[in-house]
Order: structure tokens, then C-alpha cells, then sequence
């Protein structure tokens, strides 16, 4: 009988151990299914995840037993009573969203669906509740920017279109009516080709395929012949732009503006003044003309592309406006040499400042400009932009005289700098030093951890030695682990000793790279002008010596090539 009792309690604690396992399993499911959970009994929280208190800022304590409506945004009760009904109902299996006021008073849009469960033998409603305040947030901004684009778009003077990568027509802003006669309606779901000059089809169509194949595509710029509704061929000027989503074009935007009034002018222009043509052969340049003074009488758009200013506040505007002091004055003296001169100037590079505060390179090129009894009446040029040259000619500069890894000055700008400093000393009868840097045990921080870390041990050594250095002083990387240091304009050979003690010390603290504390020491050679030499090759040649003396009686120290023992 107490055999037949034991056997009877280990089947109970089986099955209670079971009951546990699926209820901390069930636990488990709820707390990881990314929505918060509730049951509501007799219109009753009853039960309350941990997501769901997360959410809504609520502890268990604070919902459980109270009417599950009451934090509900007060406008949204009875819209969410009404659908949680037929959910139950099972008239409706679709979510609901509403406005949920949390504990410290935001209010949040969630995402709700409940369905009618069991719960202790009583009828229940289980609710997921899901936070979707950033989606609506997200879809409130793309519908302000819809109505944005479509305020714009209605009111642009110029025809706007979006076509689809079949060509279709998915939309047409007004404009459309007022150039070519037909309204966006009549437009809307037709073939963007339709309408478009036999003689420009190939050429719009290859821009078509170009602008689809990448996104990065830049936008394409054209004149292109449309056909008005009564048959007419129409010019307009085309800029084409795709629009992508990630990595993927969706479709087109044309914006196309009537240039036919302007093309008419265009040709008036041409038969006209000698200015005129000259601006039309130039158009891709800035064109300007001033008065003696230098104040603006004259220019065409491209001027005012490149200056950021309107045609009304260029106007009269004197170029000291958009230069700064300096190089007011260079332009004044290039201008000054043309009156005195009278021939024009070859071209000279000239800073302007944009109306943005921007800074751009122009070169110019500037004639006399006289009246018909020959008296000098202001000056007339040509400028374009060079900024992206001047750009690039400084950074091939600084390629060309920096250390590629470590950014220091290489051995080309550190020999200028020391024939610089050499030159001074000599002027000034005082002392200066080449301190040679190289560090112990390079190589066995390669072989072991790898030459990526050998070079972040480079490039954190460079930055160290920057640090302790004077403004005026020069380190640079010779190559491999050897750095060389010009110390300038010294009163006494002690202040180089002094340094090689501070970087020495500063050597003492561990570099960390790749997660490891490195220590690496450094060997250091002086040489000293006058006492040691007097020309740049020796002092590199002794420091250098020095340098190599130290590796071979100890390393992690410095000395003078004064002090070599013979």
C-alpha cells in the first residue's frame, strides 16, 4: 500500500513539474512576441505582460482590477469598445488602431487586435497591443510631404511630370493645360513618348534608359519638342532627374519649361550688339562688365550661379563685396594694370565669397572696355570656376609632402623646412637640432601582431609625438619606424636634451591597439648646429649616427654625436 501511495505522489509531481515547464514556456513566448499582451475579464485587466507594462508605463499593480478603457485617449473609447465587440463577436479579424494616453501623459498610437478566450473557466478577451507611434509619426511626414510636392507642383509655372519605368504617365501638374492643352487627366495613364518630335525620340529615349540603370545618375539637361493639342511643335527646356527607392530608380520627374519666347529673343540677341554675342558664345562662363569703380553694370546668369546672389542684388554691387581685403586688393592691382596698360590681363585666379558665405576659386580674364571716342569707361572679363582644380592641385600638394599613413610632413618638406631653419640659424647666430627617432623592436611588433597594427602603432606614435613638440618645431616620418625631429631657433643645446627626455618619458606609457596594451621604446640620435656640422647632409648623417649608437649600447635613450665615444 505505501509503495502504491509513493508511486501515486511521483506521478503528481510529475505532472506538476509539466504544468510548471509549460507555463514558464508560455511565460517565455509572451515576453519575446514583440507585442504586449493583456486579458480582460468583466471589462478587467486580469493579466498584463511585461511588454505591455513597458509600453504604456503601467506596473501590473496599477491595471490589474481596473476597466481596461480608462487610459484610452477619451475621443478613441467608443471607436475601440465598438471593435473590440465585433472582434469578439468574430464579425471583424482586423486590427484597430487608436490613441493610448501612457503614465507620464504621452499619448501613442498603438495597434490592437483582441479575440475570446477561456480564462479560468470564464469567457475572456485576449488583446496584443503593439506600439506603432514612430510608423504613424512617419506616415504623418509623408503625407505633409505629399501635400507639399502637390502644393508646389500645381502652382509651378513650368509642366512637371513623373513617368513610370514603362513610360507611362503617373502624373502632370497643371501647367500642362496652359502650354500644350491638354489636361493632366487626358495625360495621366497615357505614354509619355506620345507627344515628343520624331527628331528627339532616340535621344530622349537613350537619357530614359540612362536615368533608369543608376540611381546616382546625374539629371539630364536638354531642349526637347513637345506637340500641342491643336498639332503645334512646341520647344521646351527639359531637366530630367530619377527618383530611387534604396538602390532601385522607381521613375522619372521632367520638369519642362516654355523657352519658345526666349529662343526668339535668343536669335533677336544674336543679330544685335557685339555684348550680347559675345555672352551667347560664353554661356557656359560667367560674363561681367563694371564701371571704374568696379560696381557691376552688366553680367549674365551663369555669373549669378556662381555668386549665389539674384540679378536684382548684383546689380550695381561693387566686387568688394564678395572678396575679402586681401584679395580686394589683388584684384585691384590686376585691374589698375589693365587701365594703365590697356591690355588685357591673362587669366588670374581670384577668391569670391558667396552670398552663402562660401568660399570659391575663380580665374578671370579682363579686357578695357572704352567708349566710342576711346575714353576708358570700365573693364568687361570672363570668369569660371576652378575651385575643383584648386582643390585638387592642394591635395596632390599635400600628397606629395606628407607621409600618406601618419599625415606628418615626409622627408621632401622636412628637408625644406630644415634648409628654412638652417638659413635662419645662420641669420639669427643660434642653435638648432635634428633629433633622429627610431623605435626598438619594430620589427617584432610586425612579425608578431601583424603590419596592420604596426601601423596603427605608427600613427598613435606620430599623434604622441605631435603632442609634446613646440608649434614651431617639425617631426616627420622618413619611412619605416623612423621619424626625425627639427627643433628650431634654440638659445641652448640643453632644451634638445630636454625634449628627448619628455619623448622618452611619453614612450614609458603603453600604447593600446587591437584591444592590447604595446610598449614601445625609441633609440634617439642629436645633432647640433654649429657645434656638430653646418650643412643639412651632415646633420642628418650624425643624428643618424647618434641614433644607431644608442641601438647598439642599450636602445630606449638619446644621445649627442658630441658625446660618441671615438
Amino acid at each position: 500500500m505505501a509503495t502504491k501511495q509513493k508511486s501515486q505522489d511521483k506521478s503528481d509531481n510529475k505532472k506538476k513539474s509539466s504544468k510548471d515547464d509549460l507555463y514558464h514556456l508560455a511565460k517565455d513566448i509572451i515576453a519575446n512576441a514583440g507585442v504586449g499582451i493583456y486579458i480582460v475579464q468583466h471589462g478587467k485587466f486580469v493579466y498584463v505582460s511585461e511588454l505591455y507594462q513597458k509600453i504604456t508605463g503601467y506596473s501590473d499593480a496599477e491595471l490589474l482590477g481596473n476597466d481596461s478603457l480608462r487610459n484610452i485617449y477619451p475621443d478613441d473609447r467608443e471607436k475601440v469598445r465598438n471593435q473590440a465587440i465585433k472582434c469578439l463577436k468574430k464579425e471583424s479579424f482586423e486590427p484597430y488602431e487608436y490613441r493610448f494616453i501612457r503614465k507620464n501623459g504621452d499619448i501613442i498610437w498603438v495597434l490592437e487586435t483582441v479575440t475570446s478566450i477561456m480564462y479560468k473557466e470564464e469567457q475572456a478577451a485576449l488583446g496584443s497591443f503593439m506600439d506603432i507611434n514612430e510608423r504613424k509619426r512617419m506616415e504623418g511626414k509623408l503625407h505633409r510631404e505629399e501635400q507639399l510636392f502637390k502644393t508646389i507642383t500645381d502652382q509651378s509655372s513650368d509642366i512637371i511630370v513623373i513617368v513610370n519605368r514603362e513610360g507611362i504617365v503617373t502624373y502632370e501638374n497643371p501647367a500642362i493645360e496652359k502650354f500644350l492643352g491638354f489636361t493632366a487627366e487626358e495625360r495621366v495613364g497615357g505614354r509619355g513618348f506620345d507627344n515628343i518630335h520624331p527628331d528627339d525620340v532616340r535621344f530622349v529615349g537613350d537619357e530614359f534608359k540612362r536615368l533608369f540603370s543608376d540611381v546616382h545618375a546625374y539629371p539630364s539637361r536638354s531642349e526637347v519638342r513637345l506637340r500641342h493639342k491643336d498639332g503645334n511643335w512646341l520647344t521646351f527646356e527639359s531637366v530630367a532627374g530619377n527618383i530611387s527607392n534604396s538602390d532601385v530608380v522607381d521613375a522619372l520627374i521632367i520638369n519642362l519649361r516654355d523657352i519658345n519666347g526666349r529662343k526668339k529673343a535668343e536669335e533677336s540677341l544674336r543679330q544685335s550688339e557685339e555684348k550680347y554675342r559675345t555672352i551667347l558664345e560664353n554661356i557656359q562662363e560667367g560674363y561681367f562688365e563694371v564701371d571704374l569703380a568696379g560696381n557691376l553694370t552688366f553680367f549674365n546668369d551663369p555669373l549669378c550661379q556662381m555668386t549665389y546672389y539674384r540679378r536684382e542684388e548684383l546689380t550695381g554691387l561693387n566686387y568688394k563685396v564678395y572678396t575679402d581685403e586681401e584679395t580686394a586688393q589683388k584684384v585691384y592691382q590686376a585691374f589698375n594694370k589693365v587701365f594703365k596698360t590697356g591690355n588685357p590681363t591673362k587669366e588670374f585666379d581670384w577668391q569670391i565669397i558667396r552670398k552663402d558665405s562660401t568660399k570659391r576659386y575663380i580665374e578671370a580674364s579682363v579686357s578695357l572696355q572704352k567708349d566710342f571716342s576711346g575714353i576708358p569707361t570700365g573693364f568687361k572679363g570672363i570668369i569660371r570656376d576652378i575651385t575643383e582644380r584648386k582643390e585638387m592641385d592642394r591635395k596632390l600638394n599635400y600628397m606629395a609632402t606628407h607621409d600618406a599613413l601618419t599625415g606628418l610632413p615626409n622627408r621632401m618638406l622636412f628637408m625644406d623646412r630644415l634648409q628654412i631653419a638652417l638659413a635662419q640659424s645662420k641669420r639669427n647666430k643660434n642653435k638648432l637640432a635634428v633629433m633622429m627617432l627610431d623605435l626598438d623592436h619594430f620589427k617584432e611588433i610586425n612579425d608578431t601582431l601583424g603590419h596592420m597594427v604596426g601601423d596603427k602603432l605608427l600613427k598613435e606614435v606620430a599623434s604622441r609625438l605631435t603632442g609634446i613638440l613646440r608649434q614651431n618645431d617639425t617631426i616627420a616620418r622618413l619611412g619605416g619606424d623612423e621619424f626625425v625631429v627639427l627643433l628650431s631657433d634654440l638659445g641652448k643645446v640643453e632644451y634638445a636634451a630636454g625634449v628627448a627626455k619628455v619623448v622618452l618619458k611619453a614612450f614609458q606609457k603603453p600604447f593600446t591597439l587591437a584591444g592590447k596594451e604595446i610598449t614601445s621604446r625609441a633609440s634617439i640620435g642629436i645633432a647640433v648646429y654649429p657645434d656638430d656640422c653646418e650643412d643639412i647632409d651632415s646633420l642628418l648623417k650624425k643624428s643618424d649616427t647618434a641614433m644607431y649608437d644608442v641601438k647598439t649600447t642599450g636602445r630606449n635613450s638619446y644621445k649627442f654625436f658630441s658625446n660618441i665615444v671615438n
